[in-house]
């Protein structure tokens, strides 16, 4: 009967206790600064928020990733502060593991989500949940919506007067980077990229394109750093330029 009022009255905290962009539980106190954002391709979206010691005791704080829903080729990843960690990584602490000391009474842990649209327009859903080591049974859930709206990665704009492949953008860049080119007649396009050794590493355009300005995303999380050469093939035109993926 004891544990049962218990448990009672800590939902009663959790639910009394909610504001917009702050939030209370018996340990902490949670201030979220933005919980949707949108971005574009290759944007990464970042969501801040701060973790305070609500008590008298230092407190060890953990998150977990409870939902991780993603579109195709993004990705998310845990953050303490500068300290962020790898995508798959869905549990962290303020341990000396993840390079994080607990928060004493009245300290901020400033923590962060973030999400990486590499190569797909979606929408991504992640849910945290944050509690401490005294109370892991009281948790408190936040949840993300990182959006990149459905817009055509390549563009037809006016016709241009020459065949023309441009210098990607950012380079060097990571995770991802645009390219833009130019097609005067309408034919086969092709553009593809190589290591530095000659070995294709993907297929950005194959297929057949009317006369126009084009842009087209090329980034992929598997791939080394270095450097990469990428080359357009259309009709009787052929262009090649370097770029450099740095980690």
């Amino acid at each position: 009967m004891k544990k049962r009022l218990t448990q009672i009255l800590t939902a009663l905290t959790l639910t009394l206790f909610l504001v917009p962009g702050r939030l209370f539980a018996q340990d902490l106190i949670i201030i979220v600064h933005d919980s949707t954002l949108t971005g574009a391709l290759g944007d990464e979206m970042v969501f801040d928020f701060e973790v305070i010691n609500n008590t008298a005791m230092v407190q060890t704080v953990f998150e977990v990733r409870t939902i991780n829903d993603l579109p195709v080729e993004w990705t998310s990843s845990l953050c303490f502060g500068i300290n962020c960690f790898a995508p798959f990584v869905d549990s962290i602490a303020t341990t000396p593991e993840f390079f994080t000391p607990p928060l004493n009474p009245g300290d901020t842990l400033i923590t962060s989500l973030h999400v990486t649209a590499i190569t797909n327009e979606g929408t991504a859903n992640v849910q945290l949940q944050v509690g401490t080591f005294r109370e892991p049974e009281v948790r408190t859930t936040l949840n993300f919506v990182a959006i990149v709206e459905p817009t055509a990665v390549e563009n037809e704009s006016e016709q241009p007067n020459e065949y023309f492949l441009a210098q990607n953008y950012p380079n060097p860049f990571n995770p991802s980077t645009k390219i833009s080119y130019g097609i005067q007649e309408a034919g086969v396009v092709i553009i593809k990229v190589y290591n530095i050794l000659g070995s294709e590493v993907a297929t950005l355009v194959n297929e057949h394109k009317p006369a126009g300005n084009y842009e087209v995303s090329f980034g992929k999380n598997e791939l080394a750093s270095g450097v990469y050469i990428y080359r357009l093939t259309a009709n009787n035109f052929v262009q090649t330029r370097k770029m450099i993926l740095e980690k």
